[in-house]
């Protein structure tokens, strides 16, 4: 029984994933609330892979991506958790996210042209 709930937590929680950018309803604002607690840690090695793109040094933008990935865990994680504790108020205006991008896997770098 206990599998059956995990496994129906997973799919409801990566079907989440897939909804749109900005919440319309709070059913989103919870969704995307449930989303960036469960993968809001997931900011750290996806910001490793960017700074070591970005870095001259491998060493040093790992070190650097570790550092700034682990902030932004917090920062995704405590959106999270306000979107689930807010979702049934529309605060903010149109239960549009406290942090952008709205997931982790999102756009998150504008190209050099500065349009996503």
């Amino acid at each position: 029984m206990r599998n059956a709930v995990r496994f129906i937590a997973v799919c409801a929680l990566v079907l989440s994933l897939a909804t749109p950018a900005m919440a319309k309803t709070p059913g989103d604002k919870l969704a995307r609330g449930i989303a960036n607690i469960a993968t809001g840690i997931l900011e750290v090695p996806q910001t490793i892979g960017q700074e070591w793109k970005e870095s001259n040094n491998a060493a040093v933008g790992i070190f650097a991506g570790f550092f700034k990935g682990m902030v932004q865990a917090v920062i995704r994680t405590g959106s999270g958790v306000w979107d689930v504790l807010t979702f049934p108020a529309a605060i903010p205006k149109d239960y549009e996210p406290l942090y952008h991008p709205d997931y982790v896997f999102d756009e998150t770098q504008p190209d050099k042209t500065g349009s996503k």
